[in-house]
């Protein structure tokens, strides 16, 4: 068994699904089953929708005020701090940052091993590439 610890602040943004996310565990480097990011928008920043065919994800909302997609008809769901958003498997997902300051959002994907990388992988389809609105 590997043990990992690091800081995030250490950890370099890359931009994955059209917005800036922080990999911070992944199954390139010790985890098996899932895999943890942070996405920081700004406003109007965010994630293209997005389906993960084969894992499930959930988001927790660390600061800021921000909308998620949800469905092929893209229900808009309103989040904000402190708020946990399950996303089953197959679902089509994105998020924006709807607010005025910077949406901070823990991503947890398990089984988690569609995106080496964090880049789109097999598993990982890309519906629109362009950030929704409200």
């Amino acid at each position: 068994m590997s043990i990992k610890s690091l800081n995030v602040k250490e950890v370099k943004v890359i931009k994955a699904l059209g917005g800036p996310i922080k990999p911070i565990i992944s199954n390139e480097d010790v985890s098996k089953n899932q895999e943890f990011a942070l996405g920081i928008f700004k406003p109007k920043e965010g994630l293209y929708p997005h389906t993960h065919v084969n894992s499930e994800e959930i988001y927790f909302v660390l600061s800021g005020r921000g909308t998620v997609f949800v469905g092929k008809e893209k229900k808009p769901m309103k989040i904000s701090e402190g708020d946990v958003v399950y996303i089953p498997a197959g679902t089509i997902h994105g998020v924006t940052n709807t607010g005025r300051k910077r949406l901070e959002i823990a991503f947890f994907v398990s089984p988690g091993r569609q995106h080496p990388g964090f880049s789109i992988g097999k598993d990982c389809e890309v519906f629109e590439e362009k950030i929704l609105t409200p």
